[in-house]
């Protein structure tokens, strides 16, 4: 008969149970660290007596079950002394130095990617915007124009419709309207084509790209605003990360809706349509909250239309 001892799951965890309190120990030494060093918070001895010691003890003979209830009971109240900062924020925020080495943590990463982000964004909407720009201005030069223009056009309407052609030419990728008549209204087509096209893009550009370009950069903005708050005080972790990236979605759509709700008409390019798309993307939970409260009044209408209406009687 094997007199093999008989492992049980008691012994089995033992190993693991000693390894996730010599982490809490470690993790209690980082927070009083963290106490030492910013003058607005004290140590308080007995918390800093019971964690030293347990630092000491365990591993050893001398190592107890009272040793192990002190040391969760320590770390409990320095958890709250120190809250919202948590071990996870100060490890994201905090970098590890190595041998002299610092390396790079989880919020300098973080921070990096969406102030790449944000830069390309911008460049992005300048660049739209500055299209847009060009293009109104010329169609805008063309349509008060044509009710007055005779074929051929003078020299200055030819030089706005040639650079109107060019500019449908970007987004048309060199190709140029081709028609199959053979009469002289042939120029004229081609310049009403060109006109129309121009204007429909315009108003695609106002009404969809630019808002969605304008609440992601909003978006972008929050972000990085909140991310300079939270490394600042140390209260970062891994866990925001998922929420800034659905706030950028958010804020795309967000943009959007202001810029199907709000649709200036053709030509009437001010800054408050874009502005507030910015503001939405910005600030989503303003952005939602009114429109719950726009669905919720338009819901108490209908219930007290409906129960106002006289009942009949079968």
């Amino acid at each position: 008969m094997s007199n093999k001892p008989v492992k049980t799951l008691a012994n089995d965890s033992r190993p693991q149970s000693g390894k996730d309190l010599q982490r809490l120990a470690n993790d209690g030494g980082l927070l009083l660290h963290y106490v030492a060093r910013h003058g607005d918070l004290s140590i308080d001895a007995d918390i800093a007596m019971g964690i030293a010691r347990a630092n000491e003890k365990m591993g050893t003979k001398y190592w107890s079950t009272e040793d192990e209830i002190q040391l969760l009971h320590c770390f409990d109240r320095l958890a709250k002394q120190v809250y919202p900062v948590t071990v996870e924020s100060i490890k994201a925020v905090v970098p590890n130095v190595t041998d002299g080495k610092a390396s790079f943590n989880g919020a300098a990463r973080v921070i990096t990617w969406y102030r790449r982000y944000t830069v390309l964004t911008l460049i992005c909407l300048l660049a739209f915007q500055m299209f847009y720009l060009f293009g109104h201005s010329l169609t805008q030069t063309l349509v008060k124009s044509l009710p007055q223009a005779e074929f051929p056009l003078s020299q200055d309407l030819e030089a706005n419709y040639q650079l109107l052609k060019k500019w449908n030419g970007i987004w048309m990728f060199g190709q140029e309207f081709q028609f199959n008549t053979q009469t002289n209204t042939e120029s004229e087509l081609e310049y009403q084509a060109n006109l129309i096209s121009a204007q429909s893009v315009l108003q695609m550009l106002q009404n969809y790209v630019l808002p969605l370009m304008y609440g992601l950069l909003g978006a972008f903005i929050f972000v990085l605003r909140s991310l300079l708050q939270q490394v600042r005080n140390l209260t970062y972790t891994a866990s925001r990360e998922v929420g800034y990236r659905l706030r950028l979605t958010l804020g795309c759509l967000a943009g959007m809706i202001t810029g199907w709700l709000l649709k200036p008409e053709m030509g009437d390019m001010t800054l408050s349509p874009m502005a507030l798309a910015f503001l939405a993307g910005y600030s989503i939970e303003v952005m939602f909250t009114l429109l719950d409260r726009l669905i919720d009044g338009i819901r108490r209408n209908t219930d007290t239309t409906v129960s106002s209406q006289p009942k009949t009687r079968s």
